[in-house]
């Protein structure tokens, strides 16, 4: 959702079903379902392990390069398409920084090259999302 709110306020005409996502999920376990009277997020985490070994290739793969892997947004103005996807990035650029939650836009543009300009801050989180959703429902009582 986050890459569409972008493209959007960028100028773009995207839906979500515009915006191809290359899932994290292993394509074997993408329509995978638990075992009877297991807890779901338990055994999708031991299903899981089968593929750490992959992804610790990818991991150092990156890193014998200087580069981190990091799962993004995408949005391309020029080409007008937009995605997300896990994709290598050099140790000296801002998503390589990203710790935690982090959210993080870098802008490339005329004005910023070589070194975008960069938004960076805490993912909202579930107690600053209820806020702001009690906020607006505040605010609506008080217009009725």
């Amino acid at each position: 959702r986050k890459v569409v709110i972008v493209a959007r306020e960028c100028g773009m005409d995207v839906e979500m079903k515009d915006v191809p996502v290359d899932s994290l999920v292993p394509k074997e376990l993408q329509s995978w379902e638990p075992p009877a009277g297991k807890k779901v997020a338990d055994a999708f985490i031991e299903e899981m392990k089968a593929f750490d070994d992959d992804k610790a290739k990818q991991i150092k793969a990156a890193m014998d390069k200087g580069m981190v892997l990091r799962y993004v947004g995408v949005v391309d103005l020029e080409a007008k398409k937009a995605k997300v996807t896990l994709a290598e990035y050099p140790n000296t650029h801002p998503f390589a920084g990203t710790q935690w939650a982090d959210n993080i836009v870098a802008f490339g543009t005329e004005r910023y090259v070589p070194q975008p300009l960069v938004i960076q801050g805490p993912g909202a989180g579930a107690a600053v999302t209820a806020a702001g959703v009690y906020a607006d429902v505040i605010r609506i009582a008080k217009s009725c």
